[in-house]
């Protein structure tokens, strides 16, 4: 399979080189269960391939391999336990996962032809990637056919990005991250900078400036910190050396596989490291919800997407327009600022404490131990920027992105332990 699925910290040339090759590949099918199957493992399902002969072109069936999240949504919407499902899976017992899920779709009849068990009257909506030279697809998502088809990724993407240009800005594009679940991008606004004492009093960041040697620490994805530092060119705020300052960035995330909604954060960026602070409660939330889909393959038509990317780009820029201010800035500065001042006293026991209660695992805590370690920023700020500057560090998209939206969370716990 020529579609590539996952990217971590991919250039903006990249993402979009990654989302035109699978816009060509894509395929939506809302299917009944009828015409769906497991075989090998594998899903197949009636008429979604062209077989092209000398006679003429004749509709096949599909083979596709199924990714995690496309294992999640069939079990999901069979009933199948999900620790179940992913032990069949693990253990290769396809002809388990076969009976399990044909079961299911098509029930099952006693030798005379009664039914015993009926068939699944539903539909599905399948997002799928086609193969290449008769190779088996990619299936990446089963959904409810009343699933919200009229923006995908690379025309959200676009639809952002006049939106924000619409506003009369040009950003600098810094993470490009991209997965089976979702499209994360952040997009950076140097001009629009202020101080930020209170985030970065005493902080040293643990990245020097080749994203990180044999002593310390390396940036995920195979983009250091030097070559991110080169998109700004000689931008005065990184000639201000070790000068506290931050400045403006929007985040900009969205699912095409069921994660139910595209979401823009305001965050503030810290020049020394490139430290992202996000407090999603700021942010705009959009839910992909969309009427009932008829059968067969789906293809919005370039009204609904025009309409639908122009309802996001408008809103992206009422939203820009109201964040990128020095104003705002200097808010969002002062509402992270009023708890990062907090002491910590004891970091071998309230950091592991912290991150314990948001959920990171005894590997993650003590990576984020080091690097307040190396920081050298004995605060609740220095926890937040702990959590921060790992998260830069983590090869996994979704995890890297759940975890830089934990520093907030974090910093107001260590505050409630006060």
């Amino acid at each position: 399979m020529t579609v590539q699925l996952t990217a971590r910290n991919a250039s903006a040339d990249e993402l979009v080189r990654i989302l035109s090759t699978q816009q060509a590949h894509k395929l939506d099918v809302v299917a009944p269960a009828r015409c769906i199957w497991s075989r090998n493992g594998r899903l197949v399902v009636a008429g979604t391939e062209a077989d092209i002969t000398e006679d003429g072109v004749t509709q096949v069936d599909g083979t596709y391999e199924l990714t995690e999240i496309a294992d999640r949504g069939l079990a999901d919407k069979l009933g199948i336990g999900q620790t179940y499902f992913r032990k069949m899976r693990e253990a290769g017992r396809s002809d388990l996962i076969d009976g399990n899920v044909n079961g299911w779709l098509h029930g099952n009849r006693n030798p005379d032809g009664n039914v015993l068990h009926a068939a699944d009257a539903r539909s599905f909506l399948l997002r799928l990637f086609r193969g290449d030279d008769g190779q088996p697809g990619v299936a990446r998502a089963l959904l409810s056919d009343r699933y919200a088809l009229s923006m995908d990724n690379l025309d959200m993407l676009v639809a952002v990005t006049e939106g924000i240009q619409a506003a009369g800005v040009n950003p600098i594009i810094n993470v490009s991250d991209l997965s089976e679940n979702r499209m994360r991008v952040r997009f950076e606004f140097p001009e629009v900078y202020g101080r930020a004492e209170g985030l970065l009093d005493g902080y040293r960041s643990p990245f020097d400036g080749n994203g990180g040697t044999d002593r310390g620490p390396r940036r995920a994805g195979h983009r250091d910190l030097a070559a991110l530092r080169a998109q700004y060119g000689a931008h005065h705020i990184f000639n201000h050396g070790e000068e506290p300052l931050a400045y403006m960035g929007l985040d900009f995330d969205n699912s095409e596989t069921g994660g139910g909604a595209y979401n823009l954060v305001p965050v503030v960026c810290l020049v020394r490291c490139t430290n992202g602070w996000t407090d999603v409660r700021k942010g705009l939330r959009k839910i992909h919800r969309g009427a009932l889909l008829s059968e067969g393959v789906i293809r919005p038509s370039l009204t609904t997407v025009r309409a639908a990317g122009q309802l996001i780009k408008s809103e992206t820029t009422d939203a820009v327009t109201q964040w990128l201010t020095t104003d705002y800035l200097n808010e969002l500065i002062a509402g992270f600022e009023e708890k990062a001042a907090e002491p910590i006293s004891s970091p071998t026991e309230v950091v592991p404490k912290v991150c314990q209660g948001l959920g990171f695992t005894a590997e993650e805590t003590k990576s984020v131990l080091d690097f307040f370690i190396l920081s050298g920023q004995p605060t609740a700020g220095g926890v937040a920027n702990a959590i921060t500057a790992y998260a830069q560090t983590v090869e996994d998209p979704d995890r890297a992105y759940e975890v830089e939206r934990l520093a907030v969370p974090a910093l107001e716990a260590v505050a409630v332990r006060r």
